[in-house]
């Protein structure tokens, strides 16, 4: 009988190992971000200057969010790639849910009817994103953690509204009540 001959792994399999060794928690990250990124999110946040408003630019991605539902489906789609990328460099966890919560707070406030399409031009989640994983990348640690914070904050306040909006339900099913037998 004879030995088993070694499988090789294929390249899709040594990049998920990459990825996985760069995330542990003190590993240095050795993947720089790509130069295009920058440029990237600069385009998607800041390619425009505004006339008559020194000193502010809006990028494609707030000039799509004009158009009603599809701009901010094409927006989250545009803004994606950074997120992407930013995994692909290797980022936290912490980081990338970081990277997700900027774009879900640009997509749902843009929702709202011309407040969300201004919201969008100053929030600039693209911008945000990359700082995010610079920062990731120079400093892991300390990113990771200040991106735990965010997120447990965020996840606080739902849960405050959560709760909320629960005490507000009885306490009207409560008021319902009481008008109902009084009149009854």
């Amino acid at each position: 009988m004879t030995d088993p001959v070694p499988l090789e792994r294929g390249p899709v399999r040594r990049a998920v190992d990459e990825v996985r060794t760069a995330r542990g928690r003190d590993v240095p990250n050795s993947r720089p971000l790509p130069s295009w990124v920058r440029r990237f999110a600069w385009v998607l946040d800041d390619a425009f200057p505004v006339p008559g408003l020194p000193g502010r630019r809006v990028g494609v991605d707030g000039l799509i969010a004009i158009v009603p539902v599809a701009g901010d489906l094409a927006g989250i789609v545009l803004a994606m790639v950074v997120v992407v990328v930013g995994i692909a460099s290797g980022v936290s966890i912490p980081t990338v849910l970081r990277m997700m919560l900027n774009i879900g707070i640009e997509a749902l406030v843009g929702l709202v009817p011309f407040l969300g399409t201004v919201f969008n031009m100053a929030w600039k989640a693209n911008n945000k994103n990359v700082a995010l994983i610079e920062a990731d990348l120079a400093d892991r640690r300390r990113t990771r953690r200040s991106s735990v914070r965010v997120l447990v904050l965020v996840a606080a306040a739902l849960l405050l509204a959560l709760v909320m909006l629960l005490v507000a339900a009885i306490a009207g099913v409560l008021v319902l009540i009481w008008v109902i037998t009084r009149l009854f």
